[in-house]
């Protein structure tokens, strides 16, 4: 038989509902699976790169900031050393954050890649390598003030010795055409990528004449996700040549290449105390009779044994076996 509620009790239950007891609802089972499905998602996860890419563009650039040391110690005049600091994967207003303003802060082309690419060099870099380059020893700014156009054209060298050993990074993935697209000292003036678009951020550490600042370089996912399949072979052992041509391509190579040879006569003993004491015109006797033979030497390293003869005139070396070490 079914109850019917009384006034009384249905303006208790409304009362009940409005004053935010969840009590009657604890024990619906509906209302349990619902909540225990719910799970929160980020949707900039969705161009998240795999940690094996993540992986190969470590070591790509731990080679990059390796060659970067020499090259800026030799345009400089002045020892610099870069280092990896790390490489992550943010959007790119995140990136932004972490860019000073003002800044030297360039847009680059990826050619053949799609996609562009940005550089900053900090201004604690950036004035002590104008100083440099003008003679000066480099000191460190006295202000963070934005480059003049005069100071930008200074480092436009410093931006193409960047390129041009970044491409020899890239050699092994791919063969790069990096240009420069576009300079400004104001990041939010390059409209490169919308703020929420997910990029890899890469860090690198530059320590150069009492100074120390810091080098970005960002790089769009959707970019590298495009190249998977050229990062996945990056790193994979060589296969084997079966047809020998490596072998010929690099005998080709090396058959201009011009060695030194020496004729020596090796295995003789000789005191240091008789070593000071030798003068012009002292004679060494040798433990070996005139006609032994003596060893030709490419290298340094003895291949031959033979005989020093004349031939029209001319010392030669006269050939008798093969030396097996």
């Amino acid at each position: 038989m079914e109850r019917i509620l009384s006034q009384d009790e249905i303006n208790a239950l409304f009362s009940t509902m409005s004053s935010g007891n969840p009590g009657l609802l604890q024990n619906s089972p509906d209302q349990n699976a619902v909540i225990g499905n719910v799970v929160k998602y980020d949707f900039c996860k969705s161009d998240r790169i795999s940690k094996d890419l993540i992986r190969s563009l470590h070591m790509l650039h731990s080679h990059f900031s390796r060659s970067l040391s020499a090259s800026l110690s030799n345009y400089l005049r002045n020892a610099s050393e870069v280092t990896l600091s790390t490489i992550e994967q943010v959007t790119y207003g995140e990136f932004l954050k972490r860019v000073q303003d003002p800044t030297l802060y360039c847009a680059i082309s990826f050619q053949p890649m799609r996609g562009t690419a940005a550089l900053e060099i900090s201004p604690s870099l950036c004035l002590p390598m104008i100083d440099l380059l003008l003679g000066g020893p480099g000191s460190p700014p006295s202000e963070n003030r934005p480059l003049t156009e005069i100071e930008s054209n200074i480092l436009e060298g410093v931006v193409g010795l960047l390129l041009r050993d970044l491409k020899e990074a890239w050699r092994s993935v791919i063969e790069l055409d990096p240009k420069v697209e576009g300079v400004e000292t104001k990041p939010t003036m390059l409209q490169l990528f919308p703020a929420g678009e997910a990029v890899v951020a890469v860090e690198f550490d530059v320590k150069m004449a009492q100074n120390q600042g810091r080098l970005q370089l960002c790089l769009p996912s959707v970019m590298l996700k495009m190249n998977r399949a050229r990062f996945d072979q990056h790193g994979r052992p060589c296969r084997s040549d079966s047809d020998g041509k490596t072998l010929r391509v690099s005998r080709d190579l090396i058959r201009g290449t011009s060695v030194p040879l020496t004729a020596e006569i090796h295995e003789q003993n000789l005191l240091v105390e008789d070593l000071l004491s030798i003068s012009v015109g002292d004679i060494i006797r040798l433990d070996r009779r005139l006609g032994d033979p003596v060893f030709l030497c490419v290298g340094g390293i003895p291949k031959f044994r033979g005989r020093i003869v004349v031939r029209r005139g001319k010392k030669a070396f006269e050939i008798v076996d093969k030396f097996d070490s």
